[in-house]
Parts: structure tokens; sequence; C-alpha cells
């Protein structure tokens, strides 16, 4: 995959603390997904694996993942905090590595017009299994 050139106009361009927000953002959500779907996963199967040492593990990385993620977006909250408030990003590149539709609309370029592959697929609609 060849990513754009850079483009260094001010009209590509926007403010690197607002992309930092948006990264901040969904990094505080896939910790609240990781959390919540431990805790559902955990109240129906505790009963019967809490004896299983690899499933206690994978519980213990689980809530380890959340609070990974959870530090990394509090990271990102203080570097924002301490960011110039004038420096700016062209993030159309890295915009173009994203492939969820939802990822690009949460964290790519401001204001992008999102045509990507399964559009209108519910990326979050609970219930869907992707089986691989």
């Amino acid at each position: 995959m060849a990513l754009p050139e850079r483009n260094d106009s001010a009209a590509a361009t926007e403010r690197f603390t607002d992309v930092l927000a948006r990264i901040r953002r969904e990094l505080e959500d896939i910790a609240g997904r990781i959390d919540r779907n431990q805790a559902a996963i955990a109240r129906t199967t505790w009963g019967a694996g809490a004896t299983d040492a690899d499933y206690v593990r994978a519980m213990q990385d689980a809530d380890l993942s959340a609070q990974r993620i959870a530090g990394v977006a509090g990271f990102l909250r203080a570097l924002s905090e301490a960011a110039h408030p004038h420096w700016r990003v062209d993030t159309s590149g890295a915009t173009g590595t994203l492939t969820l539709a939802e990822m690009i609309r949460t964290i790519g370029t401001a204001g992008l017009d999102v045509k990507a592959q399964g559009e209108g697929k519910h990326e979050n609609a609970a219930g869907d299994v992707d089986l691989f």
C-alpha cells in the first residue's frame, strides 16, 4: 500500500492536539469495551472456568490489556496538554492505513467523507460474529 505524498499546506493539516484527543477517546472506548466484555464473560463462565489456570490467566490478561490501553490514553492526554497549540499535522497518510470505517470516522482525518469497504455494515452492532 502506497501512502499519499506529504502535504504541508495549512488546508491539509489540523491541530496536533485535536488528533491526539481523537486517538485518546478511541483508546478509552476500547478499554471500556474490554472491561464490559470481560465482566459479561466472567459472569457467565466464571463458575466453569475458575479452576482452569489458562482461563484465569486469560481473564487477568484482558483486565491488564484494558488497564494498559487506558494508561496509553492518559499518556496521550498529558502529551496533548503539553503540546504547543500551534503544532499542526497532516493525517491523511495515517488515515489511509486504517481499515475499519468506524475508526476512519473516529480517529482519521477530521471532516473526511468516509466511503470505506463494508460501509453500511454496523461494525459495533452487538451480535455480529466473525469466525476466524
